[in-house]
């Protein structure tokens, strides 16, 4: 079933209410299994023919309900002790099917980040949940080195400088950073102040992810809390080499120039 998809599905678990009106508007509570632009996988207590028309009510993203959307059974059997029913979206508005088709993109497209790569689909859910997307116009500070750091920041699609002034008060660019990189990370684990300034070198979209989010989700989930902590520690680690690296090339470089201005 999966290959004959033309649209891409995340596999997550999320409580539905289901109006069967072929049945006086009857509700059944169920959970949607996977979800994508075109459709849901639903299980239920009950058995839906096919061709039973229904109605949906279920919220993908925190705040935003989606409510009476109109579905189709395509198929239905029978799963241990519940069933199963495939369900495509029948008459879903452009503006509906785009939302969803967006969301369920973003929740894959964390999956290509580092830090969530090994995380499957209702994980990687979990963290889009607690992401905001944000906007940074060319030449705006998104933080300024010295600055308590409070978030975590990935590129969704534009690029980001990390600037740090030299020992002569220059101004370096340490990385350029792209779609699918991430910044900021240390500040999910402690109170710190930033090592670095970061600035739009153009128009950027970012998802910002807050430590106090980050910390309440992992508070629920011991599973994703153990997967994120160890990959955030081998991150971590080299990235400070890569600091400390860094460090010694611009005071050698300093010392140099000082020596050549005598």
């Amino acid at each position: 079933m999966n290959e004959r998809r033309k649209v891409q599905r995340i596999e997550i678990k999320i409580p539905v209410r289901v109006v069967v009106k072929e049945l006086g508007d009857r509700f059944f509570a169920g959970t949607i299994v996977n979800i994508g632009a075109d459709g849901i996988g639903l299980v239920l207590n009950t058995f839906l023919p096919q061709g039973t028309k229904i109605l949906l009510n279920f919220e993908l993203q925190e705040g935003k309900k989606q409510e009476n959307v109109p579905g189709l059974v395509t198929r239905s059997f029978e799963v241990e002790d519940k069933f199963f029913s495939a369900v495509t979206f029948n008459s879903l508005s452009q503006e509906k099917a785009r939302e969803i088709s967006v969301y369920t993109g973003s929740v894959l497209f964390l999956k290509t980040i580092k830090p969530f790569s090994t995380l499957n689909d209702e994980e990687s859910w979990y963290i889009r949940k607690i992401c905001s997307e944000v906007y940074f116009k060319a030449g705006q500070s998104i933080f300024e080195e010295g600055s308590e750091g409070k978030a975590l920041y990935i590129v969704i699609n534009g690029k980001v400088n990390i600037i740090k002034k030299n020992l002569q008060g220059k101004t370096e660019v340490l990385a350029t950073l792209k779609e699918g990189d991430f910044f900021g990370e240390i500040a999910l684990l402690d109170h710190g102040f930033r090592s670095a300034s970061a600035v739009a070198s153009e128009h950027a979209s970012l998802f910002m992810v807050t430590r106090d989010d980050f910390k309440k989700t992992l508070s629920n989930n011991n599973l994703l809390s153990l997967k994120l902590l160890w990959l955030f520690i081998g991150i971590l680690t080299r990235r400070l080499r890569a600091s400390d690296e860094v460090m010694v090339d611009m005071l050698y470089a300093g010392k140099k120039e000082k020596e050549r201005n005598g």
